[in-house]
């Protein structure tokens, strides 16, 4: 129970103040902090947390191919879902396909397995971010294009890695110290956003964004499931793996609806229902995964 606690309770602390700050009159300018998120402090964790930490190229390899296996099982399912109700792909498939393993899987996937969390969830979170970047813009546009993922420095955080990695290239002190500093203000400035967001975005439609909401945990839940067994993973990276694919809807997918004029309105609906339905579900998830770092199925 208290090893529950020292999870929550930093993520619900931290949540709140962003939530907080969101209602206040401080005026927290949300789009000048996700991009200090997404263009410094994102492809700085991962190129800290690849480089310094010893990752085996084994684990990277099978928690890529782990997002990638839940990303591709919910997309599949959630296309037969909306297919199935006559529903707009465009407005719901990207709620139902992309989780929010940034904002907050990561926070969690750390505060519940360490360094080891870390690890783990950034080769995870990276694979998630290029499909949110790729295939879940170009369902909302309505038109492939890869030049929204090319913008994204994420990518290049990784191509610099598998260098440093493959020439096995010394990386300087001072850039592992700058890099370190700077990945590690994107969980707490994650954890913010996630609490502004709650605040500001507005549920006008209840009924659907019910069942975005619903449909992206039971997706999440039935995907990580099937990749687990299909994979044969255990210990931390069966965990990690259940974490970050039973993630609500990931915010981006309200971002993409508001540029892509596909009712945004509704999708931010969907974005704060299914978070805090999540949230609501945080201790079975937790406890779901501890499960799966001791035992198989």
């Amino acid at each position: 129970m208290l090893h529950l606690l020292n999870i929550l309770g930093p993520i619900s602390i931290i949540t709140f103040i962003g939530y907080v700050m969101g209602k206040s009159t401080l005026g927290l300018h949300s789009r000048t902090l996700s991009s200090i998120v997404i263009l410094v402090a994102t492809p700085a964790l991962i190129f800290h947390t690849l480089t310094s930490m010893h990752v085996s190229s084994g684990s990277l390899e099978i928690m890529a191919l782990a997002a990638a296996g839940c990303m591709a099982l919910s997309g599949l399912l959630g296309l037969l879902l909306v297919w199935g109700t006559g529903a707009s792909v465009s407005g719901y498939l990207p709620g139902l396909m992309l989780p929010n393993s940034g904002n907050m899987g990561l926070p969690l996937a750390i505060l519940t397995f360490g360094d080891e969390g870390m690890k783990l969830g950034a080769a995870y979170f990276f694979v998630v971010a290029v499909i949110q970047h790729s295939v879940g813009v170009s369902i909302a546009a309505g038109t492939v294009s890869l030049s929204h993922l090319l913008r994204q420095p994420l990518i290049y955080s990784i191509f610099l890695v598998l260098a440093v990695t493959i020439l096995e290239l010394p990386v300087p002190q001072v850039v592992l110290k700058t890099t370190e500093m700077l990945g590690g203000m994107m969980v707490p400035a994650m954890l913010i956003l996630l609490g502004n967001s709650l605040a500001t975005l507005k549920v006008t439609d209840l009924k659907p964004a019910m069942a975005i909401a619903v449909g992206r945990l039971g997706l999440g839940v039935v995907s990580a499931l099937i990749v687990i067994y299909a994979l044969d993973l255990t210990g931390t990276v069966a965990g990690v793996t259940f974490i970050l694919a039973t993630m609500p809807t990931a915010i981006v997918t309200y971002v993409f609806a508001e540029q892509y004029h596909r009712n945004s309105n509704q999708v931010a609906g969907a974005v704060v229902v299914s978070t805090l339905l999540t949230f609501l579900s945080l201790p079975a998830i937790i406890w779901a995964a501890l499960w799966f770092t001791k035992h198989s199925i």
